[in-house]
């Protein structure tokens, strides 16, 4: 019987059905190894993907002890732990699509903001394919993300991939997102003003208040955090917004915004049960 697995760098986490054993897991999860060089480490996944930090439960079977490991996508490199932070391998040509896409439209002194960003693999991403295009000078990428462990990672991913003088890591809630915005802003100035007097050496500018392309790599939650993401828009602003259930439903959850967004394109971005998918809406700030 094959058991439903998903690998992120050398950690492969099985998902087994209710009548395994213990011991049959082991097994399995043995057997796994030996046919799988590559792979170091089997964790069982113990729980469902819960909550606004997207978390599921692992528990170790066989290999390295070990919940951590960087995981390479689109050649960008990515440090993470499993069970403290939320990370899809299966959204990689997802992440290379919409940044393609945004890289081709972009402009000069255009700014990005990613909302849900984890462990900012697609900010990296999007600063990777900028760089190739040469459109990163004078882009200005924020990546926004609640939960603290991954933004953690977020920061050391950026520095990782060298893209620390373009992307700014923001951890705040996505509903406080505007005033976290004019309050960094506020401490970069004031520590600005420190320098000049020469009580300290600062790096860093002001972060943008107002977004020219804004993606919204939003859980699976009821709040639509749409309000928000209005409030850092402009007028022509593109919004990419993550829906889930079925086509209907998604448009149901966003009607109330028809009159500040236009549905420009809606299109399935995987899989979340029967007849059920992730939706990947694209919306044009009136």
């Amino acid at each position: 019987m094959k058991i439903p697995l998903d690998i992120i760098g050398d950690i492969a986490i099985l998902k087994f059905p209710k009548e395994y054993t213990k011991k049959q897991k082991i097994n399995y999860a043995k057997e796994f190894l030996e046919e799988h060089k590559n792979i170091k480490t089997i964790l069982e996944k113990t729980s469902k993907i819960k909550g606004r930090l997207r978390i599921a439960e692992t528990k170790f079977l066989a290999g390295e002890n070990k919940k951590q490991t960087t995981y390479v996508e689109n050649g960008c490199r990515f440090k993470l732990d499993v069970d403290k932070t939320y990370f899809s391998s299966r959204l990689g040509n997802h992440r290379l699509e919409v940044a393609n896409e945004i890289s081709n439209k972009i402009k000069k002194n255009q700014n990005i903001i990613v909302m849900f960003a984890g462990v900012a693999p697609l900010p990296i991403t999007l600063a990777k394919i900028l760089k190739q295009n040469n459109k990163l000078d004078n882009i200005k990428i924020i990546s926004e993300e609640i939960n603290k462990e991954a933004s953690k990672y977020a920061i050391e991913n950026v520095k990782l991939n060298k893209f620390q003088d373009n992307i700014q890591v923001v951890q705040c809630d996505a509903k406080k997102l505007p005033e976290k915005l004019k309050k960094l802003n506020l401490h970069i100035a004031e520590r600005k003003a420190d320098n000049i007097k020469g009580r300290l050496n600062v790096k860093g500018t002001l972060v943008p208040l107002r977004y020219d392309f804004i993606f919204m790599a939003r859980p699976n939650l009821k709040e639509t955090f749409l309000n928000p993401a209005i409030k850092i828009s402009k007028k022509s602003t593109i919004i990419y917004y993550h829906g889930f259930g079925t086509k209907e439903e998604v448009i149901k959850e966003v009607t109330p915004f028809q009159k500040k967004l236009k549905i420009i394109s809606m299109k399935p971005a995987g899989e979340i049960g029967p007849h059920r998918y992730r939706w990947l809406v694209k919306f044009k700030v009136r």
